[in-house]
């Protein structure tokens, strides 16, 4: 509790404190208690078994407790629901988090009541369902699952964007809408369980809920990929930082940068988890550079900086493979593209360019204006968005830079100090990473056709890997 922002605080105070009025007050008005605290016992169970799913910002836990809370409408009426849904607050999910508990319990119940009074207002029956009940039964089901899932999830969108000060439109669009769909359709089976329950008692749970769960498991097993496939990533990164100093931490601030810039976009969860793989890896090949000119002590030639340049197209030799970067792979080929078209690899222009590619570029040369140097300090936030905004409409696209500038002023970006690099190497001459330091232009071949070659790149808006 102590961790959240003022406004967060006071939010979860609020939420919780209405939340135990409306579960103390439907207590008086419970109209089978035996009904009742079967499903109480019900909820807790299938509230306790869940899968775990990781996001790029947060863990997210699928419970089967949201089925028993909707059979609750037609079974015990909206009073009941709410009584049963509070038991959210005991369930197995956040153990040894009592601010978790509290408000998982008041944040249901008050989902459950806003859904049992539109049940209500409909003519939905109460005390079971029969099939005299059909499909009158329908109409005030299914806007009663509507109208909690849209509560449920203001309710969590809201606690969300106080705490990660975000706007409340992108935590729902981000992340929220996509699934809400889903989410209604699968309180449908609370419907069935209604069904099931009002003819066989509360024997109808196990035979409802294993299957599910058992689809539930599977969800967890593709989580586990997803953590396999971070693996994979570090692994490469590793790499990369092994032969490079000075990419240590730049691709894991890069990735942060991009996500910022994709909230800020209210961009959907799964392009968010493409688009952070993408700032982890867009310098994945420097692999294919040689160490000796990553490592280089003295200025570079011609040729060695001509190879340095070729590394998006290395990039895109080690990673098209890999199927799950996806969209991905193309921020990593195209990150060094300028929206006048006088980048490289392809020389792409404007909205040609991928849209990950514009990101990434944003938040490359954010990074490297705000990280410290052994040449130089580094250059302060405000600084670094002043060049950038100078430079949107030449070298960046301008929505991509005010997204960032906006998420900066909400969220903060810490200004980094590099890391020790030993003496005497490349960074006492030449940064790489920082093209404006090269005393004379190099001598860079001809534009070829479609990525086999780099084109000439013209004097640098900004700062940013080459």
């Amino acid at each position: 509790m102590r961790d959240l922002p003022v406004r967060a605080r006071g939010y979860v105070v609020v939420v919780v404190a209405l939340g135990v009025v409306l579960v103390v007050w439907s207590a008086t008005q419970v109209p089978s208690w035996r009904v009742t605290l079967q499903l109480v016992v019900a909820y807790v169970a299938c509230d306790s078994l869940y899968a775990r799913s990781s996001s790029t910002s947060r863990t997210i836990l699928l419970t089967l407790g949201a089925i028993v809370g909707l059979a609750s409408y037609p079974l015990v009426g909206p009073w009941g629901a709410i009584f049963v849904s509070a038991a959210a607050a005991v369930s197995y999910n956040y153990v040894g988090d009592p601010v978790k508990r509290l408000f998982n319990g008041a944040q249901s119940a008050l989902a459950a009541g806003a859904g049992g009074f539109v049940y209500v207002q409909l003519g939905g029956p109460v005390g079971g369902l029969g099939s005299g009940d059909f499909p009158q039964v329908l109409l005030p089901f299914l806007a009663a699952d509507i109208v909690q899932c849209a509560a449920n999830g203001l309710l969590v969108a809201t606690v969300i964007a106080l705490s990660e000060k975000r706007s409340l439109r992108g935590v729902w669009y981000g992340g929220m809408s996509s699934s809400a769909i889903a989410y209604v359709g699968y309180g449908l089976f609370g419907l069935m369980l209604a069904v099931l329950w009002t003819s066989m008692g509360w024997i109808a749970v196990p035979l409802l809920v294993i299957p599910l769960f058992a689809a539930r498991w599977a969800y967890a097993q593709y989580a586990e990929q997803q953590a396999a496939y971070d693996a994979t990533i570090r692994t490469l990164v590793q790499a990369v930082e092994t032969k490079d100093w000075y990419t240590r931490g730049h691709s894991e601030r890069v990735a942060e940068a991009v996500v910022l810039i994709a909230r800020e976009l209210a961009m959907a969860d799964d392009r968010v988890s493409a688009l952070r793989y993408a700032g982890i890896l867009h310098d994945v090949g420097k692999l294919g550079v040689p160490t000796k000119v990553l490592q280089k002590s003295g200025p570079l030639s011609d040729d060695e900086y001509e190879a340095i340049q070729r590394h998006p197209l290395r990039g895109l030799e080690i990673v098209r493979e890999i199927a799950f970067l996806r969209e991905a792979v193309e921020g990593i080929l195209h990150h060094h593209e300028r929206v006048d078209g006088r980048g490289y690899p392809m020389g792409l222009q404007g909205g040609d360019i991928p849209e990950f590619a514009r990101i990434i570029a944003v938040a490359d040369a954010f990074d490297s204006m705000t990280s410290t140097r052994s040449y130089r300090g580094a250059r302060s936030v405000e600084a670094a968005i002043g060049e950038l905004r100078i430079c949107a409409g030449s070298q960046f696209d301008p929505v991509m830079v005010d997204a960032l500038a906006a998420a900066v002023a909400n969220h903060g970006w810490t200004v980094q100090v590099a890391p020790p690099v030993p003496a005497g190497t490349l960074a006492d001459a030449f940064d790489h990473d920082d093209p404006t330091i090269s005393s004379r232009s190099p001598r860079l071949p001809e534009r070829l056709e479609r990525a086999e070659a780099v084109e000439r790149v013209p004097e640098p808006c900004g700062e940013a890997d080459p």
